[in-house]
Parts: C-alpha cells; sequence; structure tokens
C-alpha cells in the first residue's frame, strides 16, 4: 500500500509538472505558492476527504461532477491549482473532462491523448488553464484530475 500511495504521489507530481508548462508566463508563477494552500491529498476516491474550493473559483471551471477536490493550491499572480480523484475509469474522466472544458466559454486546445493520460489547454471566460488526468493503477478504476487555472 505503501508503494502505491508513492506511485500516486508521483503521478500527482508528474501532473503538476505538466500543468506548470502550460504557457511560457504562467511558469514563473506556478514556481511560487500563495496563500491558502490545501496540499493535495494523494488517496483513492473511496478514502477522499473533499476540500473547498477557494471562494472567488470560476463556476464555469467547476470540476464535472464525480470528481472530489482534494487539494487547492494557490500560485502567484491568480493562478490556482486545483488536484482530485474521480471514482470514475479514465476514459469516462477523459469523456467529463473533455466536455467540461469544451463548453461553458471554454475552448479546447493543444490536447493529448494516451493510454492512462491526457492533457489539454483550455481557454476562455478571461482566464486559460490546462488540465490533465492519469488513471490511478493501485485504485482500480480511478482517475486523478489536475487542473491549472489563471489569467
Amino acid at each position: 500500500m505503501r508503494a502505491g500511495r508513492a506511485l500516486v504521489a508521483l503521478v500527482t507530481v508528474g501532473a503538476v509538472t505538466l500543468l506548470a508548462g502550460c504557457a511560457d508566463e504562467m511558469e514563473d508563477a506556478m514556481a511560487q505558492t500563495g496563500s491558502g494552500s490545501t496540499p493535495a491529498a494523494l488517496v483513492c476516491a473511496a478514502d477522499a476527504k473533499a476540500v473547498d474550493l477557494p471562494d472567488g473559483y470560476p463556476a464555469q471551471a467547476v470540476l464535472p461532477d464525480g470528481i472530489v477536490v482534494t487539494g487547492v493550491q494557490s500560485r502567484t499572480q491568480g493562478r490556482t491549482v486545483v488536484t482530485g480523484v474521480s471514482a470514475k475509469p479514465f476514459a469516462q474522466t477523459l469523456a467529463d473532462m473533455q466536455r467540461a472544458y469544451s463548453t461553458r466559454g471554454w475552448t479546447a486546445s493543444e490536447g493529448e491523448v494516451e493510454d492512462r493520460d491526457a492533457e489539454s489547454n483550455f481557454d476562455g471566460n478571461g482566464l486559460r488553464g490546462r488540465w490533465a488526468i492519469r488513471e490511478i493503477p493501485d485504485c482500480t478504476g480511478n482517475t486523478s484530475v489536475s487542473v491549472l487555472i489563471g489569467k
């Protein structure tokens, strides 16, 4: 079980690292944590403890139903990284994320889908960001989700 949590931690760090590369000017902001951060819990969906999204988080960027928000990190220049876990398998979580971030005023771009992970940039509503999802090997049927959003 300890190895499984280490793998989940590695996957989450990898997702956040990918998110940090969203755009050149966002990289500097991602390097510094702002106030009001809640570290992400690295657990399977069945054990996830939900945390609240911060005040002022854009309603259009709320994660699809069924994703439990497990961490929120405030970054400089108003950027936010939201981490969560879905009890849905990768393919269903992918469809949910693609639908959520290509509607509600968002336009998806520069996405990539592989066997067990996917990511996409999005912009609209005066904001832009990037989401990334990863299958969680030690949590059968679960998917980790990370979203970076800012101006």
